[in-house]
């Protein structure tokens, strides 16, 4: 059963953070890129950034914009972060770190050149560790970079949900590993003089405390949906994690609505549509809900994603 707790982002205000997400393939891209739009038309300085392996926010904003932040408009940044990208930002945030810690336990600066780098990136690539570099870049571009509001095109729902609940898996993790490596600590210091094992794990837990109070409390989530049997199950899902994680549920976006028929097999869909579009108002509840028709060709480029952010941002009381 549904969770009767109900968090909206009413409660404090608008937050700088916005997630968009939803299950693959619901338009949560279009949606992220008109909400931008909109958002930055009015005079907001905003970041529309996407964390999807295969992103497509190039084809839909009609430029190039690839790993690193490009102007898109007036007011209008985007970015697709790559997974690259979050390898290089490990290696430089983190690395050093991990250097200690291994001088601790073995002879690192015995190692050649390629092979430092070598073992920094196999430890590197563990998911948990990407997926906390993630959340340190969304953290760092809200809070030092201008932005006064960042729209996040999130993963497919199930790898955006392992990403918010890493803080807390990292920090079980780092206190574990203290334990852990608390004989080996006291003999490092003293045979190598490099920072304490324990001090720079403390070091990470402050960072990751950070981030899980940066997550709850400048985040936002708005979930896109469409009325379809199998992703009206994912988003009841979807919305009850969310709660379970203490998260701001904002609003809900229903998509590819068919609003006119002209057969008796649209009829049919639409009629089954409409069951579907009053269970996600349900789940809903008192948060604002934007249905947004059918569109049978792409919305592509600024001027068509205008008219759809302005029924979004509207809609949504953003």
């Amino acid at each position: 059963m549904m969770n009767e707790e109900i968090r909206t982002s009413n409660e404090s205000g608008l937050r700088p953070v916005m997630l968009i997400g939803g299950k693959g393939g619901v338009g949560k891209t279009t949606c992220s890129a008109a909400i931008a739009a909109r958002l930055a038309s009015r005079g907001s300085r905003t970041l529309l950034i996407t964390s999807d392996l295969t992103p497509s926010l190039s084809d839909i904003l009609e430029q190039e914009i690839g790993d690193t932040i490009k102007s898109v408009s007036k007011n209008l940044d985007a970015y697709e972060i790559s997974q690259e990208a979050i390898a290089q930002r490990w290696k430089s945030k983190f690395g050093p770190d991990f250097y200690d810690i291994l001088a601790h336990l073995i002879d690192v600066d015995a190692l050649d050149a390629e092979s430092r780098v070598m073992l920094l990136d196999y430890i590197g690539s563990a998911p948990s560790l990407r997926e906390e570099t993630m959340l340190d870049i969304i953290m760092d571009l809200a809070e030092n970079r201008g932005y006064e509001r960042i729209v996040w095109d999130t993963a497919p729902a199930g790898e955006t949900l392992n990403l918010l609940g890493m803080p807390k898996n990292i920090r079980k993790h780092l206190r574990a590993g203290a334990k852990v490596y608390e004989g080996l600590d006291k003999i490092g210091k003293q045979l190598i003089g490099k920072r304490s094992i324990a001090g720079i794990m403390d070091e990470w837990t402050v960072l990751s405390e950070k981030i899980s109070r940066f997550i709850h409390e400048k985040s936002t989530f708005v979930v896109v949906a469409n009325p379809e049997a199998l992703v009206v199950n994912q988003t009841r899902r979807l919305i009850q994690i969310l709660l379970d994680y203490q998260l701001t549920v904002h609003g809900l976006i229903i998509n590819r609505i068919i609003e006119l028929t002209d057969s008796p097999s649209l009829e049919t869909l639409r009629e089954t549509q409409t069951r579907y579009r009053d269970e996600l108002k349900k789940m809903a509840r008192e948060r604002p809900v934007v249905s947004l028709p059918l569109s049978l060709c792409g919305i592509r480029g600024l001027d068509q994603l205008q008219p759809v952010g302005e029924l979004l941002v509207a809609g949504l009381l953003l």
